[in-house]
């Protein structure tokens, strides 16, 4: 999802309120003519009493509107689509309104403002998105919030598609690359990755190999890319599917995530709101646990140090539990620590020395404030700091040691196309499972990516709470 894709949604909700409103207003004054009602006013309604019953209305329709799917990130839909969905919503929406309100005057004494603010609602509310549509295209145009796409070659078959896209930039792409089918696909797709950069991949080449299709997919889907395809190439992956219309062409675009679009706007509020309130509720703690910290051993406070994330590292906060001297980081412990922590890698207890990353029982670099601090959680707390500034969420993946990323398989760093996480699904599987294996782990965190909601965020908030403070601590000591 691109910045001006967000933009632009974002605009339409005040332009659709905008147009409800003049709507209402003309209506208004359309009930004030005597060329238009020929009978007398009975009701006299005032412009502030006016104004007040428009305050209920456009709320509920821009409900309708949303529900409708009117602001889903999906720039390719047809105006007609948007007419007919404008129309289908302010009906329904003027419908409710009629239900509670048609018979009942003392609340709203006018039907007439009722069935013309419809039929000039729809007319206002399409006039300004095709406003919208004209300015984005301009946008795209001018070369603002291009998506930066790589075409996998196909046949003559495909040819209309590539030249349609290199034409005609008012569909909202540019086109970075375009890679040849064959042997090394998908080393040649990492380096255009890594030197100009992409956000989609379309592939349009009928004739592409299952298992290079497959590779496709995974690539994509690790580094977090829109993926579309020509329909009929594949049948794999039919999870989190949407057609699209490219230039009159139709294409089959694979989803990431749900958190794509909307669902990362809601999300991003809840982890404002939730954090901001964590970090008030736990600020009476930070002095107690700094003064235990620095009686218990000397160093800084808070430990900092980089953990891979979505899309860039990020410096990780987190109150320090090892001693000074034995923490990993350029302020810290330097060679000294690495050589423990390399000595320690050879007796890790979550899967040996190969194991992606390095869990110990009883580690010998953790303090005795340390180990309570890990136990009750309490090390975590500058951890919200992370969230409010935007490097992780309230829940998601775990942050990972940046040496211990670079140890993973290439399938799993799809825990890297969204934001880390302080709670999660595999953190909660951890209380009663303490030496949970990393491929559960992953299972875990790929359900997640797959399948959230704003309901699962709240389940696995409420759960992790609930586990904090009420379960029975595992004995085990990590």
């Amino acid at each position: 999802m691109k910045k001006s894709e967000l933009a632009f949604n974002l605009l339409s909700i005040p332009v659709d309120a905008l147009m409800l409103l003049l709507a209402e207003v003309a209506s208004f004054y359309l009930r004030l003519q005597p060329s238009i009602i020929s009978k007398p006013i009975i009701y006299q309604l005032s412009f502030g009493q006016f104004l007040g019953f428009a305050g209920y209305i456009i709320p509920i329709l821009l409900l309708v509107f949303a529900f409708l799917g009117l602001y889903n990130l999906k720039g390719a839909r047809r105006l007609w689509q948007e007419i007919s969905r404008v129309t289908v919503g302010i009906s329904l929406g003027l419908l409710v309104i009629i239900l509670l309100f048609f018979f009942d005057q003392s609340i709203f004494p006018s039907r007439f403002i009722i069935l013309a603010s419809w039929a000039l609602g729809i007319l206002f509310v399409v006039f300004g998105r095709v406003l919208i549509k004209l300015l984005q295209k301009w946008t795209f145009a001018k070369g603002f919030g291009l998506h930066r796409l790589v075409i996998i070659n196909g046949d003559s078959g495909t040819a209309a598609v590539i030249e349609k896209i290199y034409s005609d930039k008012s569909l909202g792409f540019r086109v970075v690359k375009e890679l040849p089918s064959g042997s090394g696909l998908a080393e040649r797709l990492d380096d255009v990755y890594s030197q100009a950069g992409i956000d989609e991949i379309l592939q349009a080449n009928p004739g592409l190999s299952e298992e290079e299709n497959l590779k496709l997919v995974q690539f994509a889907r690790n580094k977090g890319l829109a993926f579309a395809f020509v329909p009929n190439l594949f049948e794999v992956q039919k999870n989190a599917i949407e057609t699209a219309n490219l230039g009159g062409f139709p294409v089959i675009v694979l989803k990431n995530t749900p958190l794509d679009g909307w669902g990362k706007v809601v999300k991003r509020m809840l982890d404002v709101v939730v954090a901001a309130i964590c970090l008030a509720l736990t600020s009476p703690f930070f002095l107690l646990i700094a003064i235990a910290i620095k009686l218990d051993s000397p160093g800084r406070i808070i430990y900092a140090a980089m953990r891979g994330g979505r899309g860039r590292d990020f410096r990780f906060f987190k109150f320090r539990s090892m001693y000074s001297h034995l923490s990993v980081g350029e302020k810290y412990g330097g060679d000294e620590a690495e050589k423990v922590r390399q000595e320690l890698w050879q007796k890790n207890d979550r899967g040996g020395k190969d194991a992606p990353f390095l869990k110990i029982k009883h580690d010998p670099r953790v303090t005795r404030v340390g180990r309570f601090l890990r136990r009750t959680k309490l090390d975590e707390i500058p951890q919200f700091w992370n969230v409010l500034i935007g490097d992780m969420s309230m829940v998601g993946p775990r942050a990972h040691v940046l040496d211990e990323v670079e140890r993973y398989r290439s399938r799993y760093r799809r825990m890297f196309s969204i934001k880390p996480g302080i709670f999660g699904l595999s953190q909660i599987a951890q209380v009663s499972w303490p030496d949970l294996p990393f491929e559960e782990e992953i299972k875990l965190n790929t359900f997640y990516i797959e399948n959230w909601s704003l309901w699962l965020d709240l389940k696995i908030l409420i759960k992790s709470f609930w586990l904090l403070f009420f379960s029975k601590k595992p004995k085990e000591d990590y």
